[in-house]
């Protein structure tokens, strides 16, 4: 098969196609024939040496996939093949403590593919069967490979941990990325206000296309004043902040008494100082989200073939051209998601 490894740390140049032996199913696996995978940041931080995660090399990236189940091994119904699925990209042990109180998300044997094992930028990948997802038949591969990171990140952290509510504001920030637009149709399904941040007109402008209620230009606008005039000076009641840096430390000024700020990244500032006193006196809760169960995915897929939410999909590129698609993905231009077709 053919894959997309890379040798050595570096830039996208270090990225090249190389055939591979084609997987071979173990008991109680298969092996899906791939057609699509989505990039995500944390690609150009596993390609760049700065994720200081521990695999072998050449490495292959890639957290998202679907395909078609080409093969199974012992244990799976032959039935299976040519199954349309989505492989979860989180393989969990199924017998510690987090695994049996049903919160595989954070399995203390997990394994993620593209960062601890390789990934999906390749023609075919083996899993386990029951990390596979059936896909609702109006889902495109493209559509599967979008939604399930960045929707599924998106769902877990609001709903689940956030517990969003009806009539709520939600500020986003950075809301042209892959996960914040996601958040934003979340949100508008459940009857939130929002209001996103980014640092480009054209991204505001599609976020309002989206269904954002309100939008701040921060490269132009104060942010924290610009909240204080949309909410007449109560602050939201939750913020969504996938950015960390002084994102992160402004927006406890920006939430309401008894707010909630829900933290599922951290690319502009892993560590930040601020103040506790503010958190406690006005009762603000501070949540971290990372990652989701596959019953979480199931619902966003669901979701997704129901017509409720819509993976926006930037861009798609070959996978011999993922060097480009790392490029315009670093350059913080795309709306949504970027993907990569493969063949």
């Amino acid at each position: 098969m053919k894959a997309l490894v890379f040798r050595e740390y570096g830039g996208p140049e270090v990225l090249k196609i190389e055939e591979l032996p084609d997987p071979i199913p173990g008991f109680g696996e298969v092996v899906v024939d791939l057609k699509a995978t989505a990039l995500n940041h944390v690609d150009i931080d596993v390609r760049e040496g700065v994720s200081r995660f521990d695999f072998a090399m050449p490495h292959t990236l890639g957290l998202e996939g679907a395909g078609i189940i080409s093969s199974v091994g012992d244990g799976v119904d032959p039935a299976r093949i040519g199954e349309r699925v989505a492989v979860s990209y989180i393989r969990t042990c199924g017998h510690c403590e987090w695994c049996q109180r049903g919160m595989e998300n954070i399995c203390v044997n997990r394994k993620l593919l593209g960062e601890h094992i390789p990934g999906t930028y390749a023609q075919k990948i083996s899993t386990p069967a029951d990390h596979c997802l059936t896909l609702p038949d109006n889902v495109d591969f493209g559509e599967a490979a979008a939604a399930l990171s960045a929707f599924g990140t998106a769902w877990h952290a609001l709903m689940i941990r956030a517990e969003l509510k009806l009539g709520e504001t939600v500020l986003i920030h950075s809301i042209g990325g892959g996960v914040a637009s996601a958040a934003l149709q979340i949100c508008k399904a459940a009857g939130a206000t929002v209001i996103g941040t980014a640092s480009r007109d054209d991204k505001l402008a599609q976020a309002t296309a989206d269904g954002a209620d309100h939008v701040i230009n921060y490269m132009t606008t104060n942010v924290r004043t610009a909240v204080d005039e949309i909410t007449g000076g109560r602050g939201v009641e939750l913020v969504f902040d996938g950015v960390g840096g002084t994102a992160f430390t402004e927006s406890m000024f920006m939430l309401r008494p008894y707010g909630r700020l829900v933290s599922i990244g951290a690319h502009a500032g892993e560590v930040v100082e601020f103040d506790i006193i503010e958190f406690f006196r006005r009762q603000i809760s501070y949540i971290s989200s990372h990652t989701q169960t596959r019953d979480e995915m199931r619902t966003v897929l669901d979701l997704v073939g129901k017509g409720v939410l819509r993976p926006r999909i930037n861009s798609r590129y070959p996978l011999d051209r993922a060097g480009e698609a790392h490029e315009e993905l670093a350059a913080h231009t795309a709306y949504g998601k970027i993907i990569l077709d493969i063949d």
